[in-house]
Parts: C-alpha cells; sequence; structure tokens
C-alpha cells in the first residue's frame, strides 16, 4: 500500500461553514452518522461571511490540537479559503453546496456533498480513504472479502494468471512485471477514483488470501456495465465466483443504482455459461471479441 495511514481510522469529522448555513440538516447529519458510529466525533465551527474571509486561524488552532492523528480528521466545508487550506496541509476534505457557493469552482476537490443529511458513514469514510490512497472494501460475503485491488496484489495475481485454464478464457496480464505495475497504478488513481467500479480483488474473508478478480466495466458499443471474474485453479468449481458475481449485481444496485449488466461468456466455456445462467442471466447474441466468438448475456434487474 502506498501511504503509511493503512492502520489508521477516521475519528473525528470537522464541520466548518458560514454562520449563515441552515443548521438543522448539518445536526441531523451529525446525529444519523453519530448513530451508526457512536465513536466518531464532531466539531462545528461557523464563521461570518467564511467564504470571502481568509483567517482560518480557528481551524488551524482547532486542527493543532491533533498534532499527533491529523490523519484522522474529515473536513467538510463550504469556503474555498478553506479547502485551499486542507490541500496545503495534506488533510482530508470534501465541499459542501451552498446557495452561497454555487459559482466556486472548488477544482482541487475529491468530493463535493449536495446534500448532506444524505450523507452515511460509510460514504464519508469512503471519501477519507480515498484522500489517503486507503482501497475501498466493496462488499463483504459469507466467505469473501471483495475489495479494490493494491499495488501488493500484484505477485498473487501473477500466481492466478500463469495457469493456462486460468487466461483460455480472458486477457492475460502484461509479461514484464514492470508494465503491469504502471497499468494497475494508472487503474488505481484513474478508474476507481472517477468511475467507482472497476476490476476488484476477491479475498478470503477468513485469511485475507487473493484467489481471483471479479467486476464491472464499460464495454465499447454497449450501454450496460459488463460484469466478468477469474479464479485461482485451487478455487473453481466451489462457489466463489456464483457467490461474487451475485454480491457484485447486489452492490451495483445498491450502491451505484445500476440495473443493467451484460457479460461475455467465449464459446466453449462451459462453466461460465453455467454460472451466468444459474444467476438468471439470458443470452441475447453472438459477437466476436479480439478474434474469438462469444455468447451474449444480458441481465435486468427490476
Amino acid at each position: 500500500m502506498k501511504n503509511e495511514t493503512k492502520d489508521k481510522k477516521l475519528s473525528h469529522i470537522v464541520i466548518d461553514v458560514d454562520k449563515n448555513v441552515a443548521r438543522e440538516p448539518i445536526l441531523s447529519f451529525c446525529t444519523n452518522i453519530k448513530s451508526e458510529n457512536p465513536e466518531i466525533g464532531f466539531t462545528y465551527l461557523s464563521y461570518d461571511n467564511q467564504i470571502e474571509n481568509n483567517d482560518v486561524s480557528c481551524l488551524s488552532k482547532m486542527i493543532s490540537s491533533y498534532c499527533y492523528n491529523q490523519d484522522s480528521l474529515f473536513i467538510i466545508t463550504d469556503s474555498e479559503t478553506v479547502l485551499l487550506y486542507t490541500f496545503d496541509k495534506n488533510l482530508a476534505s470534501a465541499a459542501i453546496y451552498t446557495e452561497r457557493n454555487r459559482n466556486c469552482g472548488f477544482s482541487k476537490v475529491l468530493f463535493c456533498i449536495e446534500d448532506i443529511e444524505l450523507m452515511s458513514y460509510d460514504r464519508i469514510n469512503k471519501m477519507w480513504q480515498r484522500h489517503f490512497h486507503v482501497p475501498w472494501t466493496i462488499t463483504v460475503t459469507d466467505r469473501l472479502v471483495i475489495r479494490e485491488q493494491t499495488m501488493d496484489d500484484i505477485p498473487a495475481l501473477y500466481k492466478i494468471y500463469s495457469d493456462k485454464e486460468a487466461v483460455k478464457y480472458t486477457e492475460d496480464l502484461y509479461e514484464d512485471p514492470d508494465e503491469e505495475k504502471d497499468y494497475l497504478q494508472k487503474y488505481i488513481d484513474n478508474q476507481y477514483r472517477f468511475f467507482e467500479y472497476g476490476i476488484w480483488a476477491l479475498t478470503l474473508k477468513d485469511s485475507g488470501e487473493l484467489i481471483g478478480r471479479a467486476g464491472l466495466s464499460a464495454r465499447e458499443g454497449y450501454d450496460a456495465l459488463e460484469i466478468g471474474y477469474i479464479l485461482g485453479k485451487p478455487y473453481r468449481g466451489l462457489g466463489y465466483a456464483k457467490e461474487a458475481v451475485t454480491a457484485i449485481i447486489e452492490y451495483a444496485e445498491r450502491e451505484l443504482d445500476v440495473h443493467d449488466f451484460t457479460a461475455f461468456s467465449k464459446e466453449g466455456n462451459t462453466a461460465s455459461t453455467r454460472l451466468l445462467e444459474s444467476i438468471g442471466f439470458t443470452r441475447s447474441k453472438t459477437a466476436v471479441i479480439k478474434g474469438g466468438r462469444h455468447i451474449v448475456y444480458s441481465l435486468t434487474k427490476q
């Protein structure tokens, strides 16, 4: 993992807004977050004309009190000045839209909050994780933890893809590990950050061992997101693929508001066709992809 915060956690939220911003939605947000995580702390700061005011001394003093644990803070503010301060100090933060700052660019901000009352602890925590490059846990099943990939996964991925059967129906990794590292780092920095979905790591809940990959991708010419997977040889035929694919579909419906899916099964891959049909995918047509004929499957969830 490329940061030193993997053993830390979000523990305190600072809300820094102009005094004219309505308090009720913010107080409702605090109550909701506290109900989800009773250990979370809050600090509420308000200023006169905060958007025009360059004085961040009160916020700076408050943050200084966390001199040994500033990485545990998450700052929500309506002020460009405060956001610039958080960038300078490498503090996790998000902008909150108000009637007064609609024209602000917030060009450096990873996240902007439209309706703070709709924010959950999980969502705020994921914003904090994204700032510090901590991989998101996507979902957890009976036997699996499905999470974003990390650079530490590369040796295990080469072991999985070294099996000729594994790459018979999917694209292989780069032959040069340095090229694969470069590709994966760019994928983590861009795909996960901007789209919040992608191909994820499948790990055993009990041991953390990486056993494969599965997830969602966009294929040119198709409106629905494509779902795909690969498992290491020792874990095939044990129901892991179905468990992962089912959980990913449920996650996509719940968190991404995605209800239409597509999948491609190369002709001859009977295990894949059985799995897809058992979940409810139906054959729609065939397509030639990179010289190989594939059966195209579709699924719509209501």
